[in-house]
């Protein structure tokens, strides 16, 4: 039986500082890079990012806490958060000017008046040299006649202020063989190439020259909180934290350039490891990946050799853990209605199986369920991979864990996943085998794959019932803008309006020719954006330990890891599938009114059309309710979208990979996207994920499940989601968790590839929102993310709130 076991008094210290500080804005980084580019205007490519790092290295602040055991930090106060201009710190000004950035009340930040002061006086030179300034000029020309769709989301400028982020680089190399070991090998390869650098080999000599710098930064850094550890324990007068300081300074000052030799220095490795790549300019979803199957081994060793006991090795998991929770970036206001309650993406992989197929499960992977449940912490997101083989005690434990802690395992399925990754990403058996899940629900190589889940980032999200309004518009989007005015310009391809379509095959022709012009759009704004990043953006310190770039010598950004792909993520999937649904009933089928009626009803928002809708919403089939006649249209339309992104290719060389999960950009979206033939209204969310328009699934859980199975999730190599909201008194007994336990098996078993559940119920949420001091560790399941239900915007709380309560 799986049991919460007693949380020490340090951790429970540790926590209570996470949850009561307010994050901080630490500008020592934004200072550190800013005075490099000013001073080295000569540096350029691969070459310019590690000097940055090694800068960063020798100069960032040095933070250890009380009571900490794992380090690191990437400003110089706790819960700091550092600032990227490389990418873009322009939108500070624009939510400074909207009264935005002070005063906030999402995701609220302290910031001092003199580190505004230093912002504000380098804004001007990063408006001209960040990559989102780049990036802008290299917009092509056809794509203005696209800006304001509301289908992809970029503009004609200000865009791509993210890295692309999203992959999980090699961990377990870094943790087994280490820095000092790669830069050796990489110093060996320019010997090898010195007098001999014929066409491209110049490039591959640069990339092993950043690799050897990158490899003596992180090396630099470890010693640094070396010697500030050595440093606290010279003056320490507790004999405790003394031994424990010096214990910390000798695991500092050997780990990098060496392996790791136990427990503790495993985990120190992985995470300042973490913190590296942070600080070099990629913290937006730098995924943990396996992390049960890194430190299984070194557990179980100093077990045996009495090293450490289980509490010990807990408490190192929980503080770890904790660390993780206190990394945040500050984001604009306008992502924060997106993603909010801090959090990064920092994903962590546990269960699965191994390379022969065998279960992986150890140790770890219960201890990982132990820390989020007991200290209910929503970040690190956690994510469990499923197979036939599961142990029961596996699936107890993940089901308790998502009881107290909303969201947290997700449940993905290896059976269809690894074949998914095999024949849509071109994996081979092993590296499909050791996947790992990605920021929110996306499957990737776990140390061999630049997968780009999200294309470029902030853009990244592709609004599937927007284009089906373009089909029936003439390609016009109808919304108006916060100044109430309209668009007069077509935004989308020539197409016609609904009233002059005389069959549904005209429709869905339609909705084909507006696909197949977004979605090829939005994959070359992604392409140019890499072409761009990959110049101006190199990434030598996730490179130098991804499978495939040591030996093909090129940067992850330039194709170089051994396996690569990249994702296009659909959004509002129910209210697409339902909008073809409702129009072949009403107009062609029922023919309960005319295209013209239904059309000027859509563009009214449904104004004095009330009827229309309430027919809509009671009488006609809807997807989540086994229904074929909805259903059958998430096959054709999924399956159009998935025939066009994997027939585009990428410029590193793959095939593009599409997705269908949200974050929370169903509810942002939904206020941005006009009424819809589904009966919803401009401005209301769109449905999350692969899950039916809220409340419109009124035939309970199997019902549900059977209709989302009709989805080709196979096809779906970017990842799925399917949200789940169950009532607590369906898993108050053994006998509820059993059903439940059952029911996901048999969705996985028709096809399903992810699940994830609110075990809270409607009750619980709407007192939560009106007394948020009374559930301030409330933590629920959003979409791609879990957080603290508090913390979230309100149209996210209401959301939540209007999610189907379901039964078993």
């Amino acid at each position: 039986m799986f049991t919460l076991k007693p949380i020490t008094t340090r951790v429970l210290k540790m926590r209570k500082n996470y949850r009561e500080t307010m994050p901080k804005v630490c500008t020592a980084r934004l200072k550190i890079v800013t005075d490099f580019y000013q001073e080295n205007p000569n540096l350029t490519g691969i070459l310019k990012r590690a000097l940055v790092f090694k800068e960063l290295a020798e100069k960032m602040p040095v933070l250890i806490s009380a009571n900490e055991i794992i380090v690191g930090s990437m400003a110089s106060t706790y819960r700091g958060s550092a600032l990227f201009p490389e990418n873009d710190i322009v939108w500070m000004k624009a939510d400074n000017d909207a009264g935005q950035l002070f005063d906030r009340e999402l995701d609220p930040y302290i910031i001092d008046d003199e580190d505004w002061a230093y912002i504000s006086s380098v804004i001007p030179y990063w408006s001209k040299n960040s990559l989102s300034a780049m990036t802008d000029a290299y917009i092509p020309e056809g794509y203005f006649a696209a800006v304001g769709n509301q289908v992809t989301v970029y503009g004609d400028k200000g865009i791509c202020a993210a890295p692309v982020g999203h992959f999980c680089t090699n961990y377990d190399k870094a943790i087994r063989v280490g820095f000092g070991s790669v830069r050796e090998e990489a110093k060996g390869k320019m010997a090898a190439l010195e007098g001999k650098m014929e066409a491209d080999t110049i490039k591959k000599y640069n990339f092993y020259r950043s690799v050897v710098i990158v490899c003596d930064g992180m090396i630099t850094l470890s010693k640094r909180y070396g010697a500030e550890a050595a440093r606290q324990a010279e003056a320490c007068s507790d004999p405790r934290r003394k031994a424990e300081l010096e214990k910390m300074a000798e695991s500092l000052n050997w780990i990098m350039a060496n392996p790791a030799r136990n427990f503790q220095d495993a985990v120190q490795i992985m995470f300042l490891y973490q913190i590296g790549m942070c600080l070099h300019n990629n913290m937006h979803a730098p995924t943990f990946g396996r992390v049960d199957q890194y430190l299984g081994s070194f557990y179980e060793a100093d077990l045996a050799a009495g090293r450490t006991t289980p509490k010990e090795a807990q408490e190192i998991y929980d503080l770890f853990s904790l660390k993780v929770a206190e990394m945040n970036k500050i984001w604009s206001s306008g992502t924060t209605l997106a993603v909010s309650g801090y959090t990064v993406g920092q994903l962590m992989t546990l269960g699965g199986v191994d390379k022969n197929n065998q279960d992986a499960t150890n140790a770890v992977t219960y201890m990982m369920l132990q820390t989020a449940a007991r200290l209910e912490l929503h970040d690190p997101p956690l994510s469990l991979r499923i197979h036939k083989n599961t142990p029961e005690l596996l699936w107890e434990a993940a089901l308790e864990t998502t009881k107290i802690c909303g969201g947290v395992p997700t449940f993905e399925n290896d059976e269809l996943i690894i074949p998914a990754l095999m024949k849509n990403n071109r994996m081979n058996l092993e590296s499909a085998r050791n996947y790992c899940l990605i920021g929110c629900v996306e499957p990737a190589g776990c140390g061999d794959e630049w997968p780009a889940c999200g294309g470029s980032g902030g853009e990244a999200y592709w609004n599937m019932p927007m284009a089906i309004v373009h089909a029936i518009n003439d390609g016009h989007n109808p919304m108006p803008d916060f100044f109430g005015n309209v668009n007069e310009n077509r935004t989308g391809a020539h197409t016609g309006y609904l009233y002059e379509m005389e069959t549904f095959d005209e429709v869905l022709d339609a909705v084909s020719v507006q696909y197949q012009y977004f979605l090829e759009w939005q994959m070359s704004m992604v392409n140019m954006f890499e072409v761009v990043a990959a110049e101006h953006m190199a990434q030598p310190l996730v490179s130098c330990m991804m499978d495939g770039c040591m030996e093909s010598g090129k940067d992850v950004m330039k194709g170089g890891a051994k396996n690569n792909s990249c994702g296009v993520p659909g959004v509002g999937i129910g209210n697409a599938v339902d909008s073809l649904a409702v129009m072949k009933h009403m107009i062609y089928d029922k023919k309960i009114c005319t295209a013209r009626e239904f059309y000027d009803a859509i563009m009214s928002n449904w104004e004095d059309r009330e009827d229309l809708r309430q027919y809509i919403l009671n009488e006609v089939p809807h997807y989540g309710n086994d229904a074929d006649y909805a259903d059958e249209w998430a096959t054709w339309l999924l399956n159009l979208f998935a025939d066009i992104v994997t027939n585009f290719t990428n410029v590193r060389g793959c095939k593009f990979a599409p997705g269908l999960y949200p974050v929370a950009t169903n509810v942002l979206w939904g206020l941005m996207t006009p009424a819809t033939p589904d009966g919803r209204r401009g401005g209301d969310p769109l449905a999350d994920g692969i899950s039916p328009v809220q409340q419109l699934d009124k035939n309970g859980p199997t019902a549900i499940l059977k209709s989302v199975s009709r989805i080709p999730q196979e096809r779906f190599s970017n990842g799925t989601l399917l949200n789940m909201k169950f009532h607590p008194s369906a898993l108050s007994n053994e006998s509820g968790r059993d059903k439940l336990e059952a029911l996901m098996k048999a969705y996985f078993n028709m096809g399903g590839m992810e699940m994830q559940l609110n075990i809270v119920s409607v009750n619980t949420l709407r007192k939560a929102q009106q007394h948020p001091e009374d559930y301030q560790n409330l933590v629920v399941r959003v979409a791609g993310f879990s957080a603290y239900f508090v913390e979230l915007f309100k149209n996210c709380q209401d959301d939540l709130i209007r999610r189907t309560e379901l039964a078993l």
